[in-house]
């Protein structure tokens, strides 16, 4: 799916003959032309934090910024699979030829996970040591009250427990 947001509805309107002409050359046009006419769209917007927060509700898995100066906007932009800043940062490059990744989230998931990476194969552990039981108190007396709201009445005397 392919949606495009833009500033000036001249862009917004110069897409379709262009368009038109270059799938007209494809071996796979026909494919191209109903996944196009049935799955995407443009919307003109306002202003480009009107563009940025579209793009960040859609978290798409692929994402190009094609204005004046894009590097400097890049901090609108919070919820993709991956970002191309700039007009000769093409997708394409992304997936096949630079990196950084194809393997993406899709789907609006780019709101809560990133691209398959090194880490996602790290297993993260937590640990937890209080040696201060004087310094520590607030915090237990806060996770007493949170378990009590809880209604998990053993965790709060299991917190009680360290009060001594």
């Amino acid at each position: 799916r392919c949606i495009l947001v833009a500033t000036d509805k001249d862009v917004v309107h110069k897409g379709s003959p262009d368009r038109q002409a270059e799938l007209a050359t494809r071996p796979t046009a026909g494919t191209a032309i109903v996944a196009i006419d049935r799955n995407s769209f443009a919307v003109k917007v306002a202003t480009l934090a009107e563009a940025a927060d579209i793009a960040n509700r859609l978290a798409p898995e692929h994402l190009e910024i094609h204005i004046r100066d894009a590097a400097s906007h890049v901090d609108l932009f919070q919820h993709y699979g991956a970002l191309f800043i700039g007009h000769h940062a093409a997708e394409v490059l992304g997936d096949y030829g630079a990196g950084p990744n194809h393997t993406l989230p899709t789907g609006g998931t780019a709101r809560s996970f990133g691209g398959l990476s090194v880490h996602t194969f790290r297993r993260m552990r937590t640990w937890l040591r209080v040696d201060d039981l004087k310094a520590s108190r607030d915090m237990v007396e806060d996770a007493v009250a949170l378990a009590l709201c809880e209604g998990l009445h053993g965790h709060a005397r299991a917190a009680q427990a360290r009060l001594v």
